[in-house]
């Protein structure tokens, strides 16, 4: 795999995520229907939670995908190299090395890539910019848990978040709402909020020394 490729697919995936956000609640505002079939609340929540699903994906992949360019000695979008400390001979081993003993490495921990980084490449690479990101990173991870895992944990996790966020719980608040929801003190919505959060993680890291 290539880098430049890797980077322009993952914005294309957060460009895609936006505009399913964008039209969804185009057509749900305006209460669609089609051969007497609304536009519903449920279609409406489905698609935003999708939307994040695919962000939060797109985030992970994009992780993973260009660790392994530049475990392979791929230079960053502006040229430049970052130090590598190990030398594998193609993907496949580097696939390996990342796994170790385990069954795939898992690039929705942030303090595992972290680790990886800085036993990989001098001074962590470009993935030490995860360290700015810490909160939204996991608040990111909470949301994608409340979606995905039906538990009581996640729940407990998530109704947390939006306390911590917004002040109080609403009533009836799910993770599509606040998603759709305006950030206190702010003119965009959660989803973009994390979107950007997204979309810089992947330029920064992009981006060699």
């Amino acid at each position: 795999m290539i880098l430049n490729d890797v980077f322009n697919d993952a914005l294309q995936e957060c460009e895609k995520a936006s505009k399913l956000i964008n039209d969804t609640n185009i057509l749900f505002n305006n209460h669609v229907e089609s051969n007497g079939i609304a536009f519903s609340s449920e279609i409406h929540t489905c698609i935003i939670n999708g939307a994040f699903l695919t962000l939060f994906m797109t985030l992970e992949r994009f992780l993973e995908n260009s660790f392994i360019c530049y475990m392979m000695g791929q230079r960053g979008i502006n040229g430049n190299i970052v130090k590598r400390y190990i030398f594998p001979d193609d993907e496949e081993k580097a696939i390996n090395i990342l796994k170790g003993t385990s069954r795939f490495a898992d690039f929705t921990n942030r303090d595992t890539i972290i680790k990886l980084a800085n036993n990989f490449f001098e001074f962590g690479g470009t993935y030490s910019y995860l360290n700015s990101i810490s909160v939204d990173f996991e608040e990111m991870k909470k949301i994608r848990n409340a979606i995905s895992h039906i538990s009581i944990e996640s729940e407990r996790a998530f109704r947390g978040l939006v306390r911590t966020k917004l002040g109080s719980l609403p009533r009836n608040i799910n993770t599509s709402s606040f998603l759709n929801t305006i950030m206190p003190n702010h003119t965009n919505t959660f989803f973009i909020h994390y979107r950007d959060v997204v979309v810089n993680t992947i330029n920064n890291i992009a981006m060699s020394f």
